[in-house]
């Protein structure tokens, strides 16, 4: 009886991977790849996995291919890992991974396409590195121009506020002429209004006054003559000594 069962399980199993086997093969065949791809990883075999990886490959799907060709270890299968490796590193752009891959499956044998893709994507690789540099160079060269084209507007400018600032230093130099001349009139017309309303000089009032200072104390005259001069020469600040400072 349990030799029966053991022969069953074996017959389901075999029959099971036969048909997931035959269902994947026809998905892969009317190119419906990603299904394909899932029936492949239902089974438990090396072989399996390298079509599943083959299926994501042809689908486009280059990252599930490469982490797939990566988990195949077994011997036979080592040469067409590495070199479908190569080519799906090389159409994800990775020139550089796709180039190791590449010299791998050679030293396993020799083979025309992985030479032919090799010097290809060597090739690319080359180019790419030109196109870089040309790149770098050329976002240089532009970032240069634009810091030298801004300097040249910088000294421009500052020509131009420099011209602007010296016309207006002549223009305020002008106006303080202008100002003084202006002033400089006004007070000549004071001084001459001043000296029309000034009143002849009278020897005998000086007299008098002198001989009634005498007899005034002599605080009272410098009182006096004090406020005479605040008042002649309109002085708002305190001249008048204060009493008792005698």
């Amino acid at each position: 009886m349990k030799k029966l069962l053991i022969f069953l399980f074996v017959v389901n199993l075999f029959a099971f991977d036969y048909f997931t086997i035959k269902k994947a093969d026809e998905f892969y065949k009317n190119k419906q790849y990603l299904l394909a791809a899932e029936e492949y990883l239902k089974l438990n075999s090396q072989k399996a996995l390298y079509n599943a990886a083959n299926a994501y490959y042809k689908a486009g799907r280059y990252k599930k291919a490469i982490a797939l060709y990566n988990k195949i270890n077994k011997k036979d299968l080592q040469f067409q890992k590495y070199y479908n490796l190569g080519n799906a590193y090389a159409l994800s752009g990775e020139y550089i991974k796709a180039i190791e891959s590449y010299k791998k499956a050679l030293k396993i044998k020799k083979d025309k396409d992985a030479e032919y893709n090799l010097k290809v994507i060597e090739k690319l690789l080359k180019k790419q590195k030109n196109k870089n540099k040309q790149n770098k160079n050329n976002k240089q060269n532009k970032k240069n121009t634009k810091n030298g084209n801004k300097k040249q507007n910088n000294k421009k400018q500052n020509k131009k506020n420099k011209q602007q600032n010296n016309k207006q230093n002549n223009q305020n130099k002008n106006q303080n002429k202008q100002n003084k001349k202006t002033d400089k009139k006004q007070n000549n017309s004071k001084d001459e209004k001043a000296n029309k309303n000034k009143k002849p000089f009278n020897k005998k009032i000086e007299k008098k006054e002198f001989v009634k200072t005498k007899e005034t104390n002599t605080s009272d005259i410098r009182m006096k003559f004090y406020e005479k001069q605040i008042k002649s020469l309109k002085f708002n600040t305190l001249l008048i000594p204060l009493k008792g400072n005698e």
